[in-house]
């Protein structure tokens, strides 16, 4: 085959235009930090970035969802302090009234006491997290404890629950339903707020009844401990979900960045040496080609 300026000026074309587009890709890979900008320019890299996207974007999902167990349960479990306040406080009024010494007007007081504590506990019934109250079960939008201080607590058990992994969930919510010892079928949260109010009349009745109330007021603190055990059970399950998902996305990134990010460093050095060998490629044409061309029209 014979070579002739033409082929020359050709083959120096095509090697100066693969070093150029060679250039723009290092150039690119060192501005976005990643090795590829399209799928073309590795399938197998691209899909497997993909991929781990896909589970970093679920992991992430799942990181979000812990969280909001976490603040609702901590929400919970600061409504169930406020509580065991109240019993401690309430217990003390009974163990004053099962006195036989007090008058009708120090009973008066004490009941009057009791009421207002039966209130407070209402309004802690009615808690809510973000628009949803704690203590309805599936029924989110509306109050347990009526404006009428009456009792309207679900007659379904039913939860509410954060999926916090493929196949995890944990229950955010109590519904009175949980087993903390009480009776089968009876509601606690609403015994407890039944108890209050059978309180304030007892101890207007006297010392007797009011005495008679002590054991039951310390079975209901009972259930209170209870159920302050499963929310605690249920905040380290999720703060140990939490650890293992920070973890996760972590591996996870940094996997997707070794496949799809660039060497800067290496990337820097192999853009200089095809810049140089791009600028000699040139400086290289210049002498040849012209030395050719006379050549063919001087033979």
């Amino acid at each position: 085959m014979e070579i002739t300026p033409q082929v020359l000026m050709n083959n120096l074309l095509q090697n100066v235009q693969s070093q150029y587009q060679q250039i723009g890709q290092l150039q690119e890979q060192i501005s976005t930090g990643q090795r590829f900008q399209e799928p073309e320019d590795s399938p197998a890299r691209v899909t497997a970035t993909m991929n781990l996207n896909s589970a970093l974007a679920n992991t992430q999902t799942y990181e979000q969802a812990a969280t909001q167990a976490q603040n609702w349960l901590n929400t919970t479990a600061g409504v169930l302090q406020n509580m065991q306040q109240i019993w401690q406080n309430m217990l003390s009024v009974a163990v004053q009234g099962s006195s036989n010494t007090l008058t009708a007007t120090d009973r008066q007081a004490l009941a009057q006491q009791v009421t207002q504590a039966q209130k407070a506990l209402g309004q802690l019934l009615n808690t809510r997290y973000q628009g949803s109250y704690l203590f309805g079960g599936y029924d989110t939008q509306n109050p347990v404890i009526t404006s009428q201080g009456t009792t309207n607590f679900p007659s379904s058990a039913q939860t509410q629950s954060f999926q916090i992994g493929s196949s995890a969930t944990v229950t955010v919510n109590l519904t009175g339903e949980e087993n903390v010892g009480q009776p089968t079928g009876q509601n606690y949260l609403a015994q407890l707020y039944t108890d209050l109010g059978n309180l304030a009349g007892q101890l207007t009745s006297g010392a007797q009844p009011t005495e008679s109330a002590i054991s039951t007021l310390k079975t209901d603190q009972n259930y209170l401990s209870t159920a302050e055990s499963i929310v605690g059970g249920r905040l380290e399950r999720v703060s140990q979900t939490q650890t293992q998902l920070k973890s996760l996305a972590l591996n996870l990134n940094q996997t997707v960045a070794q496949i799809s990010g660039a060497n800067i460093a290496q990337v820097t050095i192999q853009l200089a040496q095809e810049e140089q060998a791009y600028q000699a490629a040139l400086q290289s044409g210049a002498q040849i080609l012209p030395m050719s061309l006379l050549n063919f029209i001087h033979p």
